[in-house]
């Protein structure tokens, strides 16, 4: 591996996530941009603690997952909730450390009445035997779709910067 990868900006570079100025502040999509990052923050809750439901819980029916490694190696995309779901706990098995998904600088853009992207970065974290290790991180974007009042992940493009 070069030393040079992943190569600076590659998420803007490669369009996996574009985050640009703020737009206008509207007091009234405040609290969707509250429900939006929440959800984000579910979906790491419900796969580090190995909720199943709370998982599928943040996913709209027909909601995709995929993932790229330094804007390479597509993993996906998973169509559909359960396909989403079923890959995801599938590592768990095979993970005997403890991860936890901390996402921060959670923005919010292209919001609409009914739709929104939330771009984040992940740090992922394991911790094993009474030690804590990083294991990659990487910025998600995540087409969000709101449904009966609740806001769920139409899409995820997850992004790492190093493999794991």
């Amino acid at each position: 591996m070069s030393s040079s990868e992943p190569v600076p900006g590659w998420a803007r570079t490669t369009v996996h996530t574009t985050v640009g100025a703020p737009g206008r502040a509207d007091g009234d999509r405040v609290a969707d941009r509250l429900a939006i990052a929440e959800r984000v923050h579910l979906y790491g809750w419900g796969y580090d603690e190995h909720d199943r439901g709370l998982l599928a819980d943040c996913f709209t029916e027909d909601g995709t997952w995929e993932g790229r490694i330094m804007g390479n190696n597509g993993v996906g995309p998973l169509l559909g909730r359960d396909a989403v779901v079923e890959f995801l706990t599938a590592f768990w098995d095979e993970q005997t450390d403890q991860r936890r998904h901390i996402f921060t600088n959670v923005v919010v853009s292209d919001l609409t009445a009914t739709a929104g992207v939330a771009h984040a970065y992940l740090l992922l974290t394991a911790s094993s035997g009474g030690e804590m290790k990083p294991v990659t991180n990487g910025p998600y974007r995540l087409e969000m779709r709101k449904d009966a009042e609740i806001w769920c992940i139409a899409r995820l493009a997850a992004g790492f910067d190093a493999p794991f």
